[in-house]
């Protein structure tokens, strides 16, 4: 299972981490040892926790959830091929994830899902790849499109759509959000091969782009931990990927660390970091000052 890799991993207060190890389940991580929580082939690109139950969703529709109160796990899938890489939603039962181009919500946990169409009027209409649903509004990244793509804001309430930044040659792979209302996405960008980490600040409404001293092809996700964003990158020509420290601030990227393989997802508990690749999960845990690979 070690040599697996891993494709996304969550932490929790009970737990430090939970780790979809690919193809061969959830399993819960602390200090060095593995337990197997449940078993599916189905890879998961994305776990959560959202009131008492954590979600995950992942290849051809797949989605599981975890009741913490039941100590149950139940597995679904939704009508479509595509893989599922987000899931958002709040601590009251409003759950969003996607397939295609489609938002499949749900008002109650996950007991019953309803179909929206924010593109349906589009002749073009983009690929969703990342969600963040935040205080009404259902923040919409695409995969690359060059008529429709970009983050895009979609007001529950009143069912209008908002084209917040354009983009023609790039993907938005992950979005999030601070306390103070800070909005930063995680970029790739297929014409110039070069993602970024961008900011919107909330008080002018302008974009910047945070300055970075190693060219990456892709940032693939964004997560806090210990009072600190991280961000995650695609590999390199030599097959590894790296860990920055996000700087908000200054508005700077800090690398902190290398990865083999896709740096897919990233979580934090306490002074420990986690961090995701179809190539080797790693843990990182400055508590002893020691750096583990976990093949």
């Amino acid at each position: 299972m070690f040599n697996k890799g891993s494709t996304a991993v969550l932490s929790t207060p009970d737990l430090p981490f939970i780790v979809a190890v690919k193809q061969a389940g959830i399993y819960s991580f602390e200090d060095g040892d593995w337990f197997l929580q449940y078993g599916l082939t189905q890879n998961i690109y994305k776990l959560v926790q959202l009131g008492h139950f954590i979600f995950g969703i992942g290849d051809n529709g797949t989605i599981i959830r975890y009741d913490l109160q039941r100590k149950k796990w139940n597995q679904t899938s939704f009508p479509t091929a595509q893989r599922l890489w987000d899931i958002t939603g709040n601590q009251r039962g409003y759950i969003v994830t996607h397939g295609g181009s489609c938002l499949y919500i749900s008002a109650n946990f996950g007991s019953d899902w309803s179909v929206l169409s924010p593109f349906q009027h589009m002749s073009q209409k983009p690929l969703i790849r990342s969600l963040l649903y935040h205080q009404g509004s259902i923040y919409i990244g695409t995969q690359i499109n060059s008529q429709n793509g970009g983050l895009w804001r979609y007001d529950v309430r009143s069912g209008e759509l908002q084209l917040i930044k354009k983009e023609k040659h790039s993907m938005i792979s992950s979005i999030y959000r601070d306390e103070n209302d800070l909005l930063i996405i995680a970029k790739g960008n297929a014409r110039s091969g070069m993602g970024t980490i961008e900011m919107l600040n909330p008080f002018t409404n302008r974009w910047g782009v945070c300055q970075q001293q190693i060219s990456e092809r892709a940032f693939l996700d964004i997560f806090e931990a210990n009072e600190k964003v991280y961000a995650t990158t695609s590999q390199d020509e030599d097959g590894f990927s790296r860990i920055y420290e996000v700087h908000k601030s200054r508005m700077y990227l800090i690398p902190i660390e290398t990865v083999a393989g896709h740096g897919f997802r990233g979580a934090g508990f306490d002074d420990q970091l986690f961090i995701c690749s179809h190539r080797e999960s790693k843990w990182i845990s400055h508590r002893y000052n020691t750096t583990a690979l976990i093949h």
